[in-house]
């Protein structure tokens, strides 16, 4: 078993207490989400110093690797995580309260 450590702000620690409180898992859900992809980026980073060619086998262990991490996430963070609109990451969307 592998395990991951998430380092949080202290903004979003405390946005996380309060959705524990509420129980609101969709946004516990949410937050963890946005919480963890900073953390696999940096994972992925440290991939080439952690191992040299010898030790990291081929490709095919590499991408067994990301694949299961990916599971992890997804058993953790639920299947069906919500997506942005077109709309919403659209320019007009992004901009839509400025003048």
């Amino acid at each position: 078993m592998t395990t991951i450590t998430l380092q949080l702000s202290p903004e979003l620690e405390q946005k996380l207490r309060e959705s524990i409180i509420r129980r609101d898992a969709q946004s516990i859900r949410q937050l963890l989400a946005d919480a963890f992809a900073p953390t696999v980026e940096a994972l992925l980073e440290q991939i080439p110093n952690q191992f040299n060619d010898e030790e990291l086998g081929d490709e095919d262990e590499l991408e067994a690797s990301i694949d299961k991490l990916l599971d992890e996430f997804e058993l953790y963070t639920g299947a069906n995580l919500p997506t942005l609109s077109d709309y919403a990451v659209s320019r007009e969307g992004i901009y839509e309260d400025c003048p």
